[in-house]
Formats: structure tokens, sequence, C-alpha cells
């Protein structure tokens, strides 16, 4: 039997067709159609995940997080999620820990840097003075310092008194993680007290 794409040809080439010709065109794309359906019934189902919802948990964050291709999520103890990301310039966490009473979903780079990796202390004195330079370059996201253990993460905090769109999660999810990567060198070349 004829593809469709062959009988579309024949038929630009003839300048004209036939009723019996148009006739044999419809029932070869019917039958291409039933065969197409036929097809997707045996692929596997995805499962469906809303664009948009009004209620926000971790179970539906996970699979926003799985649908923007981030793969390997997991669920902390603390329920907090956790995925590795392998950037260009370095490793390190994201997390996700979903604040209900407060209705924020808090997304963060952790296993980033640290304030001992100074050098020096005037390394340390750049390196402080380059956070603040980067906060206050910063659209998306904020660096923070935890005075306590030394670590520096990148941050964002998304308000959910509206719900959460996937385009949102995803959007907020690959500015915080590309910004990280692509400061990770700054602070590096601060905490060894290169000029920058």
């Amino acid at each position: 039997m004829p593809r469709p794409a062959a009988l579309a040809l024949a038929l630009g080439l003839s300048g004209c067709a036939s009723h019996s010709m148009l006739v044999r065109e419809n029932e070869a794309l019917s039958q291409e159609l039933l065969r197409m359906h036929a097809e997707r019934e045996l692929l596997p189902a995805a499962a469906a995940v809303a664009e948009r919802s009004e209620v926000v948990d971790l179970d539906l964050v996970a699979a926003y997080l799985e649908q923007a291709g981030l793969l390997g999520v997991e669920r902390a103890e603390n329920e907090v999620l956790v995925t590795t990301i392998q950037g260009n310039n370095t490793r390190f966490k994201l997390t996700v820990q979903h604040f209900a009473a407060e209705r924020v979903l808090y997304l963060a780079v952790t296993d980033y840097f640290r304030l001992e990796d100074a050098t020096s202390s005037q390394a340390m004195v750049l390196l402080l003075t380059q956070l603040a330079a980067l906060n206050y370059e910063l659209l998306l996201g904020k660096l923070q310092l935890n005075p306590r253990s030394g670590e520096i993460t990148l941050s964002v905090e998304l308000s959910l008194e509206d719900g959460l769109g996937f385009r949102t999660l995803e959007t907020a999810t690959q500015r915080l993680v590309r910004t990280a990567d692509d400061t990770y060198p700054r602070l590096l070349r601060a905490a060894r007290g290169d000029e920058l």
C-alpha cells in the first residue's frame, strides 16, 4: 500500500486527482492513523503532572524536578529533596525544602563553598567582599554565609501563595544552578587571594 506522502506527491504531479484516487488516499491516511494510535498504546504511559498546582508538597516538587530533567532526586530524612549537580566549574548539591506554614519553597545550592577555603586572612576579606559584590549583582537568589559552619550557599525562596507552576520551578532551578556554577570561579579566585 502506498504511503500518504507518495500519494500526495503523485497528486501534486498529476495536477488533478480523480475521485477514486482521493478515496484511496483517505483510506491510506486512515490506516496510517490507526497504526499510529496502536503504536502509541504500546508506549509506556508517562505520569502526567499538572502544569500548575494550588496544592504544593514535596511529591509535586520532586515530579517537577524530574520533568525538568534533574535525575537522582532523593528525599532526605528531614523532608528535604536533594540532588547532585555537576556544573562546568564545580560539583554541588541542590536542596529543596518546603515550608508549608509559610507557603515558601526554599531552593539552595549546598556543599558549594566554605569560608575556610580562603588561604589567608587577606583572602578571607577578599572572599567576603566578593560575596557582597555578587549579592549586589544577583537578580535571582542570594549568597548566604552560615556563621557557625562557614558554609556559603546560594539560595532563592519561591512564594507559594498562588500555588506553584512547573515553568516557575524549572526556570528558578536552572537560573540558580547556572548562577552557582558561573560565580564559583570568582569565589575561588577571591579565596586564593588572586586579583579579580
